[in-house]
Order: C-alpha cells, then structure tokens, then sequence
C-alpha cells in the first residue's frame, strides 16, 4: 500500500482494494511522507473509510482520531457486541464536535441520561469512558451528560439497520416501559434479571417497529389462546402497547410479537411480585 495522506507520526490515509483506509501504529508514519510505501509491519489497526468520508477525516485532528480508536477498542471489549464500520469515524467526529462546543462553552443536557443508563448500562461505561479521555485531553471535567451523548453514539453503531436513530430507540422504550409499569402495577427494578431480560427482548422489538420488519405470522394460535387466558394482566399490558403503536407510529404488531411480548411480561411479573 501508498500513503495518500500523512496524520501524525502514527496515522496515515492509504488505500487499498480500491477503497480508502486509515491505517494506524506506533511510528507508523514516523519520517515518511505521501508516495511512500506503508510500513506493512507496522500496522496495528486499520479502519475502512467508506463512501465521501475523507473530507470529513480530513478536518479531525489526528490526537482525536487517535482518541476514537482507544474509545473504540475499549467498547469492543466492553459490550462484545459488533459494531458497524462506521463506528470509529462517527466518534471521531462526536468527539470532535465537543471539543468545539466547550471551546464556545456551549454544553447540552441531556434530558434522556437516566433512560441511557437503564437501558445501555455497558454502553454508559464507555460513554463515561470517553468522557475521561476527552476531559483530559482538554485539561477539564466534563459534565456527565456528555458521556450519555458518546453512549448513544455506540448504540447508534451497534443497530443492524442504519435508519434506527438511538434516541428514537430510546424514546420509545420508555415509553413502551410507562406502559407497562403503570398497566401490571409493579416497580421495575432495573438491577433485578427479570426486568433486563425484558429490556433486552424489548430493545430488540422496538428495532423492529422502528424499522417496520415485524409482521410475522404466528404458527401456533392455539398456544397464544391459551396465554391469554392464563395471563390476563400480561395479555392486556401487550393489547395496550399494540393500540399505542398503531395510534402513534400506525405499526400493527403482529400475534407472533403480542404472544412473546405477553410471555415475557408474564414472567416479569411474576419475579418481581416473589421478590
């Protein structure tokens, strides 16, 4: 490979397979310039630019390209989940934009910081993970609230679908969460198993409405007839979260969606009423 472009001593833009790459180590860089071969041996991480991206990593400083890759690396052993390609360059990017807004003094709340932690626990570590670094980086502490932001911008890297925004994700977990609270009359205790199995099977059907690939056919009706009789408050709580969707997103929840959701309401309750 060619160094197109040099970063810092430790980062270089190459290309390679006719796409553009952004290829990282310690001394990578160190005395070379553009038209030279890439120190193959040298190289410890490389991320695919996709499609227009160079402009934009191209205006990043490269400590904050640097920055990102640490960010990135830690998240992937933190929530050994995969993330999309994109996940290092969308970080970048956020970082970069804080870096901006403090030097204007310019900091946000974060009016859905309590929902960030409750839902993406993991993902919050990396956030306040992040928020370190930055803060260091700056020479300041930064306010909690910045981490949340950094949080969302791992769970926005971890969907399947590119179209599902974290905040719309979010937004519409808790509200499906009032729902259920206020319908089976129970506290949810957000360290309690039961209730993080719920929001992990919740996490997943709020994907599907959000991106409309549920509708699936139900095989066994006669199994779902009978949960609705043996679960009646579960069954109800499910009726109620399929009308708000209808009504506010005209999303029609599939048998196959109410029975599982009325399965796992069911055995929610019935842990947290033993507890």
């Amino acid at each position: 490979m060619i160094i197109s472009k040099v970063l810092n001593n430790n980062v270089v833009i190459s290309e390679e397979n006719h796409q553009e790459v952004v290829l990282m180590g310690c001394g990578l860089a160190f005395g070379c310039k553009a038209g030279e071969d890439v120190r193959d041996n040298l190289i410890e991480k490389k991320y695919v630019l996709s499609e227009n991206k160079r402009e934009l990593l191209l205006e990043l400083p490269a400590d904050i390209i640097e920055m990102a890759d640490k960010i990135i690396t830690y998240a992937h052993a933190k929530i050994n989940k995969k993330l999309q390609d994109g996940a290092f360059l969308a970080m970048a990017d956020h970082l970069y934009g804080v870096v901006l807004r403090v030097q204007d003094h310019f900091f946000m709340k974060n009016f859905l910081m309590w929902d960030i932690k409750r839902f993406f626990p993991d993902e919050f570590e990396v956030g306040k993970y992040a928020n370190q670094l930055l803060g260091d980086y700056l020479g300041q502490d930064l306010p909690l609230d910045e981490a949340g932001f950094m949080a969302l911008t791992i769970v926005n890297a971890e969907l399947d679908n590119g179209n599902v925004a974290a905040q719309d994700l979010t937004q519409l977990m808790e509200e499906i969460m009032t729902i259920v609270k206020y319908s089976l009359e129970i506290s949810l205790d957000d360290e309690d198993i039961y209730v993080q199995r719920f929001i992990t099977h919740l996490k997943f059907f709020c994907e599907r409405v959000l991106t409309d690939t549920g509708h699936q056919e139900l095989d066994d009706n006669d199994m779902f007839d009978l949960l609705k009789i043996k679960y009646p408050s579960a069954y109800e709580t499910t009726t109620k979260i399929t009308q708000y969707l209808k009504q506010t997103r005209n999303y029609q929840t599939s048998d196959d969606e109410q029975m599982y959701l009325t399965i796992h309401l069911s055995r929610m309750k019935r842990k947290v009423n033993e507890n």
